[in-house]
């Protein structure tokens, strides 16, 4: 049974009864769904087919949950929730960031946090730059700055070797008595990797029901981990250049083990590409954006790939490509800007680069970026200037000069 809990502009709260209503399982939605409600909630296709009742709470985008209503929602899924033996909140990255959050208020019993952030603030956490643009933006809500409550132990699922991620997961651990599952080489999320080894159903059963055993989780994953295109993926893309030839073997296992897995091709691409084999890594990207149908995820990855095999110009048509799918995030303009910088087309690097000011106006880098760029632009063209002043007139007239300096078929070649 689907029923509709709470709507406003900002938040909807949507109930998945299943055959067991004794627990419930709330979930909250990961970053860069899109805006709207037109979508299903987190993991709700996996719950309703395991026959989990579940309420699944959507924001209207990549807010972190900063709505001025987010606790009147909250308080209708415990209302809803009342008669549960037990209630777990369940989320990935910024869903993992609400459960964690906002379990206290729904008045759950646990919490499953998958690679979650502890704060996205920027005056609570100035060291993460992942999401600058949306932090600076949200207006952070001060109960979310209050330490996560103590009455449950949340079981945090993260990967060691991210060092952001780490971070979080120690600072969660500092306000709670949280369980941290360290999961080397999963990436983020470490959702993917659990559910391509078959292990997030177990996890949410054994939490959900108090049974978890961190120790036999360890095993299971130690297990399971040789058969997972994004632990071989991962692992191969994180070693050394002084250990190409083992990087290249990892990725062509992560490739093998799950044909069907683009995160194994791409793992082995971006390897190729380190070690020089640009012809292979290319053909590689090629398949993978055709499959995905050239997803922004892949395209970035497909046009870095050119450019480091110069081939300038196909990489920043592909960029191109990307800005043009998602004009208004400042991270893609500047590294957009960074490849025309690269195939030295300066004048449109800094308009490029313009743009990712005017989006993310506090961030330092993005504008002394651009005044670098600003000064070197013009630098280069008042040395050609000087230069072909004192060429021959035969030359400055092959060249496009004229008496007064460059013409506009001159200036068009930057």
């Amino acid at each position: 049974m689907e029923c509709e809990l709470y709507r406003s502009d900002n938040l909807l709260v949507r109930q998945s009864q299943g055959a067991d209503c004794d627990r419930w399982v709330i979930t909250f939605d990961n970053y860069g769904l899109g805006p709207g409600f037109d979508r299903e909630g987190f993991g709700e296709a996996f719950l309703r087919e395991h026959g989990f009742s579940a309420i699944h709470v959507l924001g209207r985008g990549d807010d972190w949950y900063q709505y001025d209503d987010i606790f009147t929602a909250a308080a209708v899924v415990r209302a809803a929730t009342s008669g549960a033996k037990w209630r777990l909140t369940y989320g990935s990255s910024m869903g993992g960031f609400a459960a964690l959050h906002l379990a206290d208020a729904i008045g759950a019993d646990r919490v499953l946090a998958l690679s979650p952030q502890w704060a996205v603030d920027p005056s609570r956490a100035p060291w993460e730059i992942r999401w600058q643009q949306d932090a600076r933006r949200i207006r952070w809500l001060r109960d979310f700055a209050r330490p996560i409550g103590r009455t449950i132990r949340p079981v945090v699922v993260y990967d060691p070797r991210l060092p952001l991620d780490r971070r979080h997961a120690e600072q969660i651990a500092a306000e709670t008595p949280a369980q941290l599952v360290a999961v080397p080489y999963c990436g983020h999320p470490v959702a993917t990797f659990l559910g391509e080894v078959g292990m997030l159903r177990p996890m949410l059963e054994a939490v959900l029901e108090d049974r978890f055993d961190l120790s036999a989780l360890r095993s299971e994953v130690r297990a399971r981990r040789s058969a997972s295109a994004v632990y071989l993926g991962t692992l191969a893309e994180r070693q050394p250049d002084t250990r190409l030839r083992t990087a290249i073997a990892l990725g062509r296992r992560a490739a093998a083990v799950t044909p069907t897995n683009r995160l194994g091709l791409l793992s082995l691409a971006q390897v190729l590409t380190r070690a020089g084999e640009h012809t292979e890594a290319l053909t590689l990207h090629h398949q993978i954006v055709a499959e995905a149908q050239r997803h922004p995820l892949y395209l970035v990855a497909f046009a870095n790939a050119l450019q480091k095999a110069s081939a300038h110009e196909d990489a920043i048509a592909v960029a191109q490509e990307v800005v043009n799918v998602q004009p208004d995030v400042a991270h893609l303009r500047n590294w957009h800007a960074a490849l025309l910088w690269s195939a030295r087309a300066r004048a449109a690097a800094v308009r490029e680069q313009t743009e990712a000011v005017a989006l993310d106006p506090q961030n330092r880098r993005y504008r002394n970026k651009l005044l670098r760029y600003r000064a070197l632009h013009v630098g280069v063209r008042l040395v050609r200037l000087m230069l072909f002043s004192f060429a021959p007139e035969p030359l400055r007239r092959r060249e496009g000069v004229g008496p007064v300096g460059p013409s506009v078929a001159g200036a068009n070649t930057e």
